[in-house]
């Protein structure tokens, strides 16, 4: 009777804890470890993130670990037509907003009947492996168009550096690998407990953070102006450092038949002057980091790529573009992003050249 007793009042507290927190997490729970991506998302798996002002996101994958409904393998070698595959991180994945709200979905209500928009971005990924998810899945699901994002947010930073030695899975969060990591205690319900339990995540986060959360900074702004100088250090035989990866997505997408489009993705204050009211950092001059997607977006044209500046679109569906209390776009910002894709989607299956297609864009 006391064991009974101790568990069901176990049961009720989780019940409690759960409740409080409107039965979702800071972060995803769902992450498991990958030796080729560094960290994936569980297949058939699903969970709820909680912002800061208490806007619940509920999350789903299908049984490839990505967010949206399952995908049918192709019917035969040559592209499928009207099949788009996004590549990208967190921001092209939707994190923030719910699955109806994000690219994939919005782009989807501006295409043809019979399209398919096949979202194969996830958190934590990089530049290396956009090119590492195109490799996997590219000649099984033969996609007609490929997006490749540069995100200045954090993308310049992750280039040379691949997410296996970034990023690794600890009961279902996304840590950073670091050095000389102690060796965990395993034991049975550790990954429930640690990954599952509400009441477990409120202890450990009261224990961590007495008085509450530290206040947001505006994401790598600062240090992306410390390190302009080095990330705007050509690389090779390429003016942007990200302009390799990209011409790895390229060259597969010739092998498979595929076409490439490029989008430049500004961070939300480069974007708006209102975006700075959400962080507890003073607003900078980031001026100087506008070269950072203006070389990658010109080098990429250079190259045959159409590519996609989205500053002025963001802009255009400003202020709202990105969340209130994080980073990541709005369902406005995803649908900005939507229509202009769409445009140049719609463009190039009228056989326009890629090169008329990139004088079609403003500036801000």
């Amino acid at each position: 009777m006391t064991l009974c007793s101790l568990v069901l009042g176990l049961v009720m507290v989780e019940g409690l804890a759960s409740l409080a927190r409107d039965h979702a997490f800071p972060f995803l729970n769902i992450y498991e470890t990958d030796p080729t991506f560094g960290v994936r998302l569980k297949a058939h798996a699903s969970t709820a993130t909680r912002s800061r002002h208490g806007r619940v996101t509920e999350v789903r994958t299908n049984s490839l670990g990505f967010r949206g409904e399952d995908w049918a393998p192709a019917l035969s070698a040559a592209p499928q037509k009207g099949r788009v595959m996004l590549l990208g991180d967190s921001q092209i994945f939707g994190y923030g907003v719910d699955q109806s709200d994000a690219l994939a979905e919005r782009l989807l209500a501006h295409l043809p009947e019979g399209s398919e928009v096949l979202n194969a971005a996830l958190p934590t990924w990089g530049p290396q492996e956009q090119v590492f998810a195109l490799e996997t899945y590219g000649p099984i699901y033969r996609p007609e168009v490929v997006v490749y994002v540069a995100n200045v947010a954090n993308d310049w930073f992750e280039a040379k550096r691949p997410n296996v030695e970034r990023t690794r899975a600890q009961d279902g969060w996304a840590a950073f690998v670091l050095k000389g990591q102690p060796q965990r205690l395993e034991f049975p319900f550790r990954a429930w407990l640690f990954g599952q339990s509400h009441l477990v995540f409120s202890i450990r986060a009261l224990t961590s953070h007495v008085s509450g959360p530290p206040p947001q900074k505006a994401v790598s702004a600062a240090r992306l102006l410390s390190d302009l100088p080095h990330l705007l250090r050509p690389e090779g035989r390429y003016r942007s450092r990200l302009s390799a990866p990209l011409m790895a997505v390229k060259a597969r997408c010739r092998a498979l038949g595929c076409r490439v489009i490029a989008l430049g993705l500004p961070m939300d204050v480069q974007v708006h002057p209102s975006e700075w009211k959400k962080y507890a950092s003073e607003r900078v001059d980031l001026s100087a980091t506008e070269a950072l997607l203006d070389r990658f977006l010109g080098e990429a044209r250079h190259h045959g790529v159409l590519a996609l500046d989205l500053r002025a679109p963001l802009l255009a569906a400003s202020p709202g573009a990105f969340l209130p209390d994080d980073y990541h776009l709005s369902p406005k910002g995803h649908e900005a992003i939507a229509h202009v894709l769409a445009e140049a989607l719609n463009l190039t299956h009228q056989s326009a050249g890629p090169q008329q297609l990139a004088h079609k864009e403003t500036r801000p």
